[in-house]
């Protein structure tokens, strides 16, 4: 009778740790999620500009054809023409490998017991941050390999630069808008962009009001320039004081996605005792229109 009671009682405790995960899991995901999607919303600044594309069903490389232009006769003597993907000016196909991005914390209920901060909403504000930070990089580190090409590694930019990377797009046939990314140094620093809107050396000056320098004069920034729509990246590698940023258009480059940001919880109690939080994202990127692009290798300061 004694062993039918115990058994009884042993049963019927048997979900208790698993309630108290749950509900643990279930009150720190949210927190989590919402921590991480808001650092991914704050701070993207590239992937919105380019062509973001969803890439679902089988396959990991996403293949984007092109077809060459046909060309129109002057008489009605017509002669077949073939639709070639071989002899576009683009590189046919644009390929896009999807790779596994991620990064983990164990978060310890010691450490979050004793700590007087929410460790869950600073553990999704890192784990965001840190997807944001390799999403940037990855799609800056294609920057160099588009094959027009302003600068080199000793130039300091010049409006010509501007005016040369405008044409370049237009001559290849990019659609509006175009944007102009580079690092914070090739906009402020000493030979960088803002150097462009000085009037005479050494002072703050403005001309017209609402004209460009009146923009830099009073907010330190402008957000448009000679055509482009300019931002500025941490994320883009600078290398003895040189960087390559990029004017583009937004089918310049292609961010495919196979999965979106996840985050899962798992509970921990071998070893450590805490709740073991993983964020991952599945996605590839590549050139898609090289004339749709064009490297700003420019100096950050003297």
């Amino acid at each position: 009778m004694f062993f039918e009671r115990l058994s009884i009682k042993l049963f019927s405790n048997k979900g208790m740790a698993n309630e108290t995960t749950t509900t643990t899991v279930t009150e720190t995901i949210p927190t989590i999620v919402e921590a991480a999607l808001l650092e991914l919303d704050d701070g993207s600044i590239i992937k919105p500009l380019v062509k973001n594309i969803p890439f679902g069903g089988a396959g990991i490389v996403h293949q984007t054809p092109f077809i060459s232009r046909l060309t129109a006769e002057t008489d009605d003597n017509l002669t077949n023409q073939a639709l070639d993907s071989s002899g576009s000016d683009e590189t046919s196909p644009s390929e896009a490998t999807v790779g596994a991005h991620g990064a983990t914390v164990l978060l310890k209920d010691l450490a979050r017991m004793g700590s007087i901060t929410d460790l869950a909403v600073a553990a999704g504000q890192l784990l965001g941050q840190s997807m944001v930070v390799r999403q940037e990089q990855d799609l800056a580190a294609l920057f160099a390999s588009f094959t027009p090409n302003q600068g080199d590694g000793n130039e300091d930019i010049v409006v010509a630069d501007l005016y040369a990377a405008y044409q370049s797009l237009r001559e290849g046939n990019a659609p509006l808008p175009y944007n102009l990314v580079i690092t914070p140094g090739q906009f402020w620093g000493t030979v960088g962009v803002i150097t462009l809107m000085e009037t005479v050396s050494g002072k703050i000056q403005s001309q017209a009001l609402g004209s460009v320098q009146e923009d830099v004069a009073r907010n330190g920034f402008t957000g448009k320039i000679l055509g482009f729509d300019v931002f500025t990246s941490t994320n883009i590698t600078t290398t003895s004081n040189n960087a390559s940023g990029a004017a583009f258009s937004r089918a310049a480059i292609k961010y495919v996605e196979k999965q979106g940001l996840k985050i899962e919880t798992d509970r921990v109690i071998v070893g450590e005792v805490g709740d073991q939080v993983t964020i991952t994202g599945f996605w590839g990127e590549a050139i898609l229109r090289n004339q749709h692009g064009v490297e700003m290798q420019f100096n950050e300061i003297t």
